[in-house]
């Protein structure tokens, strides 16, 4: 069935790009619509089309389908023919939308298309059928594709080969890297008679020595287009806003019975607009602030017409020529929003520097920066790059249904935006958007772009989240809205900050509409003075809830209707005024301030759409977010493609005013497929398959000392089914499993009770009764284990768990949910296991066969990353940022102890902690290996960005020099340094099918790309050594900035560029949790995990709702540091 389809395919003159849409599952989906006997006759239709012509499909589908019907089966009686015509119809569209699925008609189309994994074909017919019900028809009704004639032409001239890498571009990097190996040849004959000064300079950010040879070559698409650039330079100025004068108009006298009111009702008064700012532009909230700019800049062209400009909107301003600035500062009047108040902003433009893109554009072709001959500045014209981003960005950020998240997220929100919420009734919705980025490339500058998506609020009626929240509670008791005070608050919480627009008809009729910024709902703690209270003893009001005072205008002595003054409900005061009574079920909304609240009925307010969110989810928030960004590889291509030019404006006036021009296709480069290694256990070697293998019948490689104590206790809630004799059965099992497995451990030690009730207060006192236990029966702490079973997954019980185990106790603890571990499956018993040797100071396995100076058993290899707290209330920034480091301690690679600590909050580079940590690092690698220390150390540095390499080698690595100083006296061992980075936007895409892993279409797990897109005078290259089960996979990027070891090791050549890439390869096979090859080096993986866990012991910092439900038990948030207990400090604890 597929070889008809295929022909269809092209026929239809479809590239490589779009034959990555599984053929098969379009030819399954033709049998569920229409039997398989019709999928002959649909390819002679297809063709008759063809020869037709695209505008006969777009005129009229059905027609040109029954003609085509027609044709073809002259002998059919006419009911068959119109049965036949009626499936032909339904398959047809089917095919030309998974052929137009490269035009205009995207999104949810591609998606039903190309969910063909994921769900059974008679879901991907129903969701391709509900798509088109959703897409736009004529007045016929009849279902039209109105951009197939572009999709057409758009294929019909594309070369059916997959390009191949610009050879101009392959050509100047081979010709760079020779002249880079001729210098640092002659460079390291010289070492011996350099002082250190020169050798530690000559290591810094070293040149590429090579490009990889090792390995299948493979052709691959990137998603970066080439970008080109035309002016020698553009001028870069800086914005500087102040705060003028703010006028108001005159205002005619309140009439008789108008009353002010202090507190106000929705609608009754005036808002206070947002106020200002006397600060620059980063205290100037960033709508208004934008809104000043696009005033200042319509100015400046009057002023200027022939000026080329674009901005950020925040603080740089762009101009292809040099401004004269005849008026500076430029005033701004700007109408306060909701108000007759106006304001007057003055907006300078200073600090004129031009950005070279001359000189930069020669460095591409030369990589030698004639102005910086001493390579002092990283990353290269940073000034000129940014700049670009600029002007390239600023159609997106200009455009007001486009949220811009950053330097290079945009998400588009209006027609034809793509969208999901997460959870029925649920108030968030995933949007997708796109990253870009400007690139240095060798030969030519790039851009980079991919597919992003976050978070935003759905724009429903605040009414509709009252409902979903099930708060419409206040037409009942009091006690009913104290039982939903959780539920109250948690939505008080998401609306505030929220901008809202709000609609209404005053007393005349006239509909009003505002915005406004939601405070919260109308809560007796947010009311600062006596002008406004809530009747008690409700907590939140409503209509009937909330009082306001209401007092007469000057020279008046009544208020609304002649009624006297005082305090009046807000239900009394709409309905008086407005003659509508607003609902009484729902909260109010305050949209004013603490000190002047501003009611509003919660069913007048809208939330304005593309908002972003920074929030924890929740687990169905997070699965649905997963599986509405996890997308295949051919769906993000394609979105790449055929829609992020239009989405982000690439294509735009101003893009081209600039001079600039984004290349249509995506690039191709080479990449290659590494081999996998062999893993050794201590009864058997295996070969990994896929990035993955089984370790059935095969013994850890080194099991730890015996487990002489070890017990198991349960956490136990409502839901729990299985019985303690059962758990107990199931925890022999494992136990005899492990045997199995190679790890020796005695019987359990048997307590006076195994279980304990779900609560942070039972577990802490368990733990505590434990310790007593343990220490009356005299069992040695210290290398006690300590089998937890969950009664579910459960962030907060888990840390709990983790806080006492780790630091208050110093027991080993590993944790399982009980509905896994209850399934008595081997598998699971094998993967606890895992984690238990490495605890234990065993090993897993090893990979055979590594670069010498690893078998030798001379390197030690380290990680160290820093975590930052995120998605933080802004009183929580002070939050500590977290450091991870964990080292090898022999050459197995198999046991890695880590340690953790705290510095100050959001602070990247280390500290002089790091000196000591590391020095203990080589103390362990010493008792290790007969009192020796390493001769080389490889060091993987997790998470810094490009912008911060030099502060690494200029602060970082000084405090490991210190380190080693004071170990290794005068004799220094070689030390290189490797960044690597995973959250980056590089991606790659199988060009054949014999390029890509069958199951997620990805590129196969080892690949690695080292040119094309990277810049020849720096060491850097992208690994894909796991294998992606489902989405798109993400390559680790791992750049070179110091490198004693390799280039002096294994010469200037492809030996150095290749050892490197293997080691990195090899240690992807080495993370001892898992029988996979893993998608980042476990150095930096393990640092990572270290730092999760160091989180973990801190929820007060990093979770308020874990810190409200565990941390008081266990002492309450605290200032003081959290360290490891000693008994488990040079351990792996975290794994």
């Amino acid at each position: 069935m597929v070889a008809p389809l295929t022909q269809a395919s092209a026929l239809l003159n479809t590239p490589s790009l779009i034959q990555w849409l599984t053929l098969d599952v379009v030819a399954r989906a033709v049998a569920v619509v229409a039997g398989e006997e019709i999928v002959g006759v649909v390819v002679e239709i297809v063709e008759a089309v063809v020869e037709e012509g695209a505008e006969a499909v777009t005129s009229n589908p059905e027609e040109a389908a029954m003609a085509a019907a027609s044709e073809v089966t002259e002998a059919a009686d006419v009911a068959a023919l119109e049965e036949t015509a009626a499936a032909v119809v339904a398959v047809l569209e089917v095919i030309v939308v998974a052929v137009v699925v490269a035009s205009e008609v995207t999104g949810e189309d591609e998606a039903a298309l190309t969910a063909a994994d994921e769900v059974v074909v008679d879901e991907v017919v129903t969701a391709a059928s509900e798509t088109h019900s959703r897409m736009s028809l004529n007045s016929s009704g009849r279902f039209k594709i109105t951009a197939i004639a572009k999709a057409r032409l758009t294929l019909s001239s594309q070369n059916k080969s997959i390009p191949q890498p610009d050879r101009g571009t392959i050509e100047l990097e081979n010709r760079i890297i020779k002249a880079h190996q001729s210098q640092d040849a002659q460079l390291f004959k010289k070492m011996s008679s350099m002082t250190l000064t020169e050798v530690n300079s000559a290591a810094l950010m070293p040149r590429r020595p090579a490009y990889g040879t090792k390995g299948k070559k493979v052709i691959l698409w990137a998603n970066y287009f080439h970008l080109t650039v035309n002016p020698d330079a553009v001028w870069r100025y800086n914005l500087e806003v102040r705060k003028g004068e703010t006028k108001e108009k005159e205002s005619t006298p309140k009439g008789k019975g108008k009353g002010k009111e202090k507190a106000q009702p929705g609608g009754g008064g005036s808002s206070s607009g947002g106020g200002g700012s006397d600060g620059p532009p980063s205290s100037i909230p960033a709508r208004k602030l934008k809104i000043i700019l696009q005033a200042a800049l319509e100015e400046l062209k009057n002023l200027e017409p022939n000026a080329i400009l674009a901005t950020e909107f925040k603080s740089q301003l762009i101009s292809l020529k040099k401004l004269k600035l005849a008026v500076n500062p430029i005033k701004v009047i700007l109408r306060q929003e909701n108000s007759d108040r106006s304001e007057s902003y003055l907006v300078k433009i200073v600090g004129e520097t031009a950005a070279p893109l001359k000189e930069m554009k020669e460095y591409l072709q030369t990589m030698i920066d004639k102005s910086d001959p001493d390579e002092a500045n990283f990353p290269r014209f940073a000034a000129s790059v940014d700049a670009l981003g600029v002007i390239l960005g600023y159609t997106a950020r200009k455009n007001d249904q486009v949220t811009a998240i950053g330097k290079g997220r945009f998400f588009p929100w209006g027609q034809g935006s793509t969208s999901h919420q997460l959870g029925q009734q649920d108030p968030l919705t995933a949007i997708r958007g796109y990253f870009q980025s400007v690139k240095l490339g060798t030969g030519s500058m790039l851009l980079n772009v991919n597919v992003t998506h976050g978070v935003f609020k759905m724009p429903v009626s605040i009414r509709d989240l009252c409902l979903w929240s099930q708060v419409d509670v206040f037409q009942r008791s009091p006690a009913d809205a104290t039982r939903n005070i959780t539920r109250l608050r948690a939505l008080s919480k998401f609306l505030a900050r929220t901008r809202v627009e709000i609609k209404f008809k005053d007393a005349k009729g006239q509909e009003i509409t505002r915005k406004k910024t939601v405070l919260g709902l109308a809560y007796r703690g947010d009311l600062s003075s006596n002008d406004a209270r809530i009747a008690d003893p409700w907590h939140y009001g409503g209509p009937r809830q909330v009082f306001f005072r209401m007092e007469p205008a000057d020279g008046q002595r009544t208020v609304m209707n002649n009624r006297p003054p005082g305090m009046y409900t807000v239900e009394q005061y709409w309905t008086w005024k407005y003659g509508t009574a607003p609902d009484l079920t729902l909260p109010l909304v305050n949209l004013g301030t603490r000190e002047k609240p501003t009611f509003f009925p919660a069913e007048q307010c809208t939330i304005i759409a593309g908002q972003a969110v920074r929030a924890k989810l929740n687990g169905q928030e997070t699965t649905e977010m997963l599986n509405f960004a996890c997308r295949s590889p051919f769906s993000n291509a394609i979105s790449l493609t055929f829609d992020s030019c239009k989405a982000l404006g690439l294509d735009s006036e101003v893009v081209k005013d600039f001079g600039l021009k984004v290349d249509k296709n995506l690039l191709t480069v080479h990449g290659r497929e590494l081999i996998a290694p062999n893993l050794s256990y201590a009864n058997k070697s295996i070969t990994a398959s896929k990035g993955s293998w089984n370790m059935i019948n095969a013994k850890f490689a080194k099991a730890g000392p015996n487990i002489s104590s070890w017990t198991w206790v349960r956490i136990k809630d409502r839901y729990s089914r299985s019985s303690k004799s059962e758990v107990e059965r199931v925890v022999g099992a494992f136990a005899q499993e492990l045997r199995t497995n190679g790890m020796s451990l005695s019987a359990p030690i048997e307590l006076p009770d195994h279980e304990v009730a779900d609560s942070a207060g039972a577990i802490a006192d368990r733990f505590k009764k434990l310790d007593e236990y343990f220490k009356f029966k005299k069992h040695n702490a210290k290398g006690l284990f300590l089998l937890i079973v969950l009664p579910r997954q459960d962030t907060g019980l888990y840390s709990t768990v983790k806080k006492l185990a780790d630091t208050v106790y110093g027991f080993h603890s590993v944790c399982v949910v009980e509905k896994t571990f209850m399934k008595d499956n081997k598998q699971t018993y094998a993967n606890v296991g895992l984690k238990w040797n490495l605890k234990n100071g065993g090993v897993n396995h090893i990979v055979k066969d590594p670069i010498d100076i690893v078998n030798q058993g001379k390197t030690m290899i380290v990680g160290y990353d820093v975590t930052h707290p995120t998605n933080m209330p802004n009183d929580k920034n002070s939050a500590p940022s977290l450091v991870g480091l964990v080292a090898s301690v022999d050459k197995d690679m198999g046991q890695w102890p880590g340690v953790a600590w705290e510095q100050d909050s959001r602070q990247e580079m280390l500290g002089n902690e790091l000196v000591t940590h590391f020095k203990r690092r080589l103390e362990l690698w010493r008792a290790h290996n007969k009192g020796n220390l390493p001769e080389y150390i490889v060091i993987y540095r997790d998470g810094v960005s490009e912008g911060q390499f030099t502060q690494v080698l200029d602060i970082e690595l000084p405090m490991i020099r210190q380190a080693c100083t004071a170990m290794y006296g005068n004799r220094r061992p070689k030390i290189s340094i490797i960044v690597s980075v995973k959250r980056h936007q590089t991606r790659f895409y199988p060009t054949s099918e014999a390029d890509m892993d069958p199951k997620s279409r990805n590129i196969k797990n080892g690949t690695v790309v080292d040119r094309g897109i990277t810049q020849a005078r720096y060491w850097d290259f992208f690994l894909t050594a796991h294998t992606a089960l489902k989405g798109t996979a993400r390559p680790a990027h791992y750049t070179v900035l110091l490198d004693e070891i390799f280039r002096d090791k294994y010469g200037v050549g492809d030996r150095a560029a290749d050892n490197l890439e293997k080691l990195t390869h090899d240690l992807c096979y080495s993370f001892g949790r898992a029988t996979k090859a893993v998608s980042i080096c476990p150095p930096a993986y393990y640092a990572d995990i270290v730092c999760e866990r160091a989180r973990v012991h801190r929820p007060e910092h990093f979770d308020a709702s874990e810190a409200s439900e565990t941390g008081s038990t266990i002492g309450g948030p605290s200032t003081l540091s959290v360290s490891v207990h000693e008994n488990l400090k040079d351990t792996m604890y975290y794994i």
